[in-house]
């Protein structure tokens, strides 16, 4: 290869608005300089820009290169530069300013040993975005989606002391390592790409511009001009009668246990070697986070209520009698969230917040739903163990208000970081509206302004899902519902706004478009990727998660009249909904029972290799749980029929 360097730029000049102006290799808003498209150099290319406005704050570029000479192997990149210091880097789902919270071992920092971290645009939510705040701008650049593994790309922000630059990447690489499961790491991934004489290749971004509004959560507006760019090509699903009727037999007909005095709901299924399936034989029964008894008590209970299913309220009954066993809790209101722990006989056992939260938020639920279903005997002991729920977390409250994530019998707290916490904020509220004593409101306003600070600090929430310790979404849900929740009781509009701040905090983790992929078993099913959502900055895969916020964004839509908000809940019911076993889906080779879904989609590298597949076996609870959990709370069903 000859080792001559020829780069020629040829730029269109491109004045948008009174506002966006572009000036030679320069982008200015207002007469103010933003920053300035660069180039590195490439032996052999030369590079030809087109630009166009698309609005105000908006501009598209397409870059084209051409070969001037045979190349073995290219790299080509389309860079940014944000002519301020950085205040804020993020790159959605991947690094929130550096990832630095949390005990996790995941990409920290934005390089590694002077090499800059490059990411496949499969791990963002939007395809390669970047966002950066400065001084006076934000800034938001994104590629398009590609159609082919040859469009394949990557992206890479870099923080430098006075400068941002937003990079897309061609063709797709990971550096300087690849994250490829929980704390584990591989070699740098790179396509080769060999360029003969005379070819094009074309890079094409999005540069988002917005002024700095103090106060204000700047990346909303971003996240509003990413969604209109959202194709409606939804997932083909069941109707919400049909996956009521799924998830009903999946919680009864495999997910029902017996075990010892234990009468409830299994955490879920995995294969037995023989093409089947079977219960999982550890950390079997769980009352919330991936068991979800809790929830799936209420929603047969539901059930009976809807169709007059017997079956169903023997059921829920049955398993609410375990879950409201004496031995479960102590005087002080300790709750065990395990029950293995009790037919094991366990000592030293600690409960956490999400999990506690979760069981005193249903079981108010459930007490309302006993009085419907004639069962009001229970209705006293149910209601008695979600306000000593609320009585022991809110006995160890700290002054600044946090809660807390998770205590011991003795009521020690020995884990206190994260926002896992705020998984008792909308408990504290039922508490106060079922006894009516403003202990619990105070309890729950100052847990609320805590964490909310905290989000508002940072820029993140914190280590939801309890299997992480590092930045998260799950933990973002439980604030979004105790803003609503707020809002109900004070009926104080500054509640919406926050619940609409983290609804734009929560769309950072949202697949704002179909990934493509040409493997067999992706293709096989016309998977949709739109409206999936990332886990944690920890666990890049994607999951259905957000089916248990459908139901607030609904709401939030029709008290804001923002139409957004009733978009993404239907994106997301209908990724949520999709590859739910009607009894006869067939995956990696086994068929799957009626209702049950695999809890994962492997949508990068990350647990992913060439010969595994990337739908998990783990067919867990929750997500059954978190759809009937939609329905149940949904007054209309017709709202999530396309």
């Amino acid at each position: 290869m000859k080792r001559a360097l020829l780069i020629i730029a040829l730029l269109c000049c491109c004045s948008c608005s009174s506002r966006l102006e572009m000036q030679g290799e320069q982008l200015y808003y207002d007469n103010n300089l933003v920053g300035e498209l660069v180039m590195e150099p490439t032996v052999g290319v030369t590079y030809s820009d087109a630009i166009e406005c698309v609005d105000n704050q908006t501009v598209r570029i397409v870059r084209t290169f051409t070969a001037t000479e045979d190349i073995d192997s290219v790299r080509l990149t389309l860079n940014f530069n944000h002519a301020s210091r950085s205040l804020y880097a993020m790159i959605p789902s991947v690094c929130y300013n550096g990832n630095h919270w949390g005990r996790g071992r995941e990409p920290k920092g934005f390089q590694t040993d002077g090499v800059w971290h490059t990411y496949s645009y499969r791990r963002t939510p939007i395809p390669g975005a970047t966002y950066s705040e400065g001084e006076k701008f934000a800034v938001a650049m994104w590629g398009t989606t590609p159609t082919s593994e040859d469009e394949a790309f990557s992206c890479a922000i870099m923080p430098y002391d006075n400068n941002v630059v937003h990079s897309l990447i061609f063709p797709e690489e990971e550096q300087p390592f690849t994250y490829v499961g929980k704390n584990v790491y591989d070699a740098a991934t790179q396509k080769q790409m060999s360029l003969r004489r005379g070819e094009t290749v074309q890079l094409v971004a999005y540069v988002y511009v917005a002024p700095i509004k103090e106060g204000e959560y700047n990346i909303s507006s971003f996240l509003d001009k990413a969604w209109e760019f959202v194709p409606e090509e939804y997932a083909s699903v069941a109707t919400p009668e049909q996956i009521w009727e799924y998830g009903v037999r999946y919680a009864k007909e495999y997910l029902w246990a017996e075990e010892g005095d234990f009468r409830g709901f299994s955490i879920g299924l995995v294969a037995d070697g023989n093409g089947g399936w079977k219960q999982r034989s550890f950390m079997k029964y769980e009352i919330g986070w991936c068991g979800q008894n809790a929830s799936l008590i209420n929603s047969l209970l539901t059930d009976y209520l809807r169709n007059g299913d017997e079956d169903s309220k023997a059921k829920a009954l049955a398993a609410l009698d375990s879950w409201t066993s004496p031995k479960l809790q102590n005087e002080n209101g300790f709750y065990v969230v395990n029950y293995d722990k009790i037919l094991r006989g366990s000592s030293n056992i600690v409960s956490d917040a999400c999990n506690l939260g979760t069981a005193a938020y249903n079981f108010f639920e459930t007490a309302r739903l006993l009085e419907k279903c004639g069962a009001t005997e229970r209705v006293g002991r149910v209601s008695d163990v979600a306000i000593g729920i609320c009585d022991f977390v809110r006995a160890k409250q700290y002054p600044s208000g946090c809660y807390g994530k998770g205590w011991n019998q003795l009521g020690e707290c020995v884990y206190e970081d994260g926002t896992v916490g705020a998984f008792m904020i909308a408990p504290m509220l039922s508490a106060y509206e079922f006894s009516e004593d403003s202990v619990y409101f105070a309890s729950a306003l100052r847990a609320y302004d805590y964490y909310y600070a905290a989000f508002v600090r940072d820029g993140y929430t914190t280590a939801g899902a309890l299997d992480t310790w590092c930045i998260d979404k799950e933990s973002a849900l439980a604030l979004l519902r105790a803003s609503l929740n707020m809002y109900d009781v004070t009926r104080d509009k500054q509640y919406v706004r926050n619940a609409e701040r983290l609804s734009y905090y929560l769309s950072t983790w949202l697949w704002h478009y179909n990934a493509y992929y040409d493997e067999v078993d992706v293709l096989r099913y016309d998977y949709k990727t739109l409206g999936a959502t990332s886990v944690s900055v920890q666990h890049h895969h994607l999951d259905v998660y957000a089916l248990l916020w459908v139901g607030e964004w609904l709401r939030l839509a029709e008290i804001t009249n923002n139409d957004v908000w009733r978009d993404k809940a239907l994106a997301v019911w209908a990724y949520g909904c999709q590859m739910v076993s009607d009894g006869t889906l067939e995956v990696n080779g086994s068929v799957r029972p009626v209702g049950s879904q695999n809890e994962a989609f492997f949508n990068c590298r990350w647990e992913h290799r060439p010969e595994q597949p990337r739908f998990n076996n783990w067919l867990v609870a929750w997500p059954c749980a978190f759809r009937l959990e939609t329905l149940r709370h949904l007054p209309d069903w017709n709202e999530l029929n396309f």
